[in-house]
């Protein structure tokens, strides 16, 4: 079975899984720029790992537009892992019958354009004067605007026993 990684990172956790997930299946991790010369149809299989914006997988639509053989999704956000995050990127997507799958990662505040980092810190002001703030607005409250590292090779375990499930 073909299968190749593709990825699109903004500060390196989503590469770092997806160069851990392709050593582990041995196959390449291909960054979403360099693969738009691939011929997906080529691929029994393609994995592609995005990082989150409001829940949406960043880059997610241009893999789908190509219409992958089978197609496994993982995201990585800053968020802990958890159902409801789980859910809402699922729901996000429309990755009801995808396998789907989420890493923590974390950020690297100072590696995100100004824009991003702008909209971070009106996120957690905002966030800052709610009222009755649920658990995730706490956790927000907290990391907007730090740098922090959530990442763990362990979160892969999952994605790759599924994938070598299918390829036996």
């Amino acid at each position: 079975m073909k299968q190749i990684v593709i990825y699109k990172s903004s500060t390196g956790f989503t590469k770092q899984y997806a160069e851990w997930i392709a050593s582990e299946l041995g196959c390449k991790a291909v960054d979403i720029k360099a693969a738009t010369n691939l011929n997906m149809a080529d691929c029994d299989c393609v994995i592609y790992g995005g990082w989150i914006m409001g829940n949406t997988i960043v880059g997610l639509d241009k893999i789908k537009k190509a219409n992958p053989k089978k197609l496994v999704v993982y995201a990585v956000g800053s968020s802990p892992d958890g159902e409801e995050v789980r859910k809402a990127i699922k729901t996000q997507n429309h990755l009801e019958q995808t396998p789907f799958y989420y890493m923590e990662g974390g950020f690297h505040f100072e590696k995100l354009n100004f824009f991003i980092r702008l909209m971070l810190k009106q996120m957690k002001k905002s966030v800052a004067k709610k009222e009755n703030k649920t658990e995730q607005d706490l956790y927000m409250e907290k990391v907007l605007g730090t740098t922090f590292d959530n990442s763990d090779i362990k979160y892969i375990a999952p994605l790759v026993q599924y994938v070598k499930g299918v390829s036996a």
